[in-house]
């Protein structure tokens, strides 16, 4: 009867494939499924056994392999060595010598010889500071200094002024920036109306910015003026914004702090041909 079933499947399956290309997979895939399909029940049954039965393997595994045993020292069996600390010597400084009178030892001397001076009472010689000793020796003088009374004088004592920085500023921090008498549009116009346009820059066509850097005193005059930009072989273009910038009035001074500082200050200028 399956014989009869599997011969009948092959049968329709020659059947399907008559006439076309047997030779690009689909009629072998189908030909071999009963057989694959056999296979992979075979595999997931052996694989779920395997899962089911790991506990019992890995319990019989461990039963063979013996564990380690570590042993670590007692406290009977710990060796402490003793450790000497060595204390530095201790140096002796000798104290400074006090001042002393030396003992002379009393000598019975003949009456016209005896000194009729009185002698000091034992309160007296209490009240000296210095000691007894078998010989005189010089000391530091204790006595406290001696100072000069307080006057009654009115002078007034002028403290130096601190010195001033004579550095430039940095244009973010002042106070004040710097300005041209009239403010930034009448700096402009002054310039238009002196600033000349080079004739040999005019001929061969130089154009462009031209960027000036120059430092603002403190009262208002314009120094060390350098030119920080300026279009390709376009220097006589500097030499001449260089030229009007030198003949710019005196400014109004930059501040911090309500005083007058140095402040660098950055002109741009701009050459066109017409």
């Amino acid at each position: 009867m399956n014989k009869q079933e599997f011969v009948s499947q092959r049968d329709m399956l020659d059947i399907v494939f008559a006439n076309r290309n047997r030779a690009y997979g689909a009629y072998q895939l189908r030909r071999e499924y009963p057989n694959n399909l056999l296979k992979a029940l075979g595999l997931g049954l052996l694989l779920m056994a395997l899962l089911m039965l790991s506990p019992k393997i890995m319990a019989a595994f461990a039963g063979l392999v013996s564990p380690e045993v570590v042993e670590f020292p007692s406290d009977d069996d710990r060796v402490f060595t003793e450790v000497k600390v060595i204390q530095p010597p201790v140096v002796k400084v000798p104290p400074p010598p006090q001042a002393s009178v030396a003992y002379k030892p009393p000598v019975v001397a003949p009456d016209h010889e005896v000194d009729e001076t009185p002698v000091q009472d034992v309160q007296t010689i209490l009240d000296d500071s210095r000691n007894i000793g078998a010989q005189t020796v010089e000391g530091p003088d204790d006595t406290p200094p001696t100072l000069d009374p307080p006057g009654n004088g009115t002078a007034v004592i002028e403290l130096p002024a601190p010195p001033e920085d004579d550095n430039p500023v940095d244009p973010f921090v002042v106070s004040r920036m710097p300005s041209f008498p009239g403010g930034e549009a009448e700096m402009f116009r002054w310039i238009s109306k002196n600033l000349e346009y080079p004739e040999q820059a005019r001929e061969t066509g130089v154009s462009g910015p031209v960027v000036l850097q120059f430092l603002v005193t403190k009262d208002g005059s314009i120094q060390d003026i350098q030119v920080v930009k300026t279009p390709a072989g376009g220097a006589i273009l500097g030499r001449e914004a260089v030229r009007v910038v030198q003949s710019m009035p005196r400014w109004t001074p930059g501040e911090h702090n309500g005083k007058p500082v140095k402040v660098k200050f950055t002109l741009p200028l701009r050459f066109n041909l017409q």
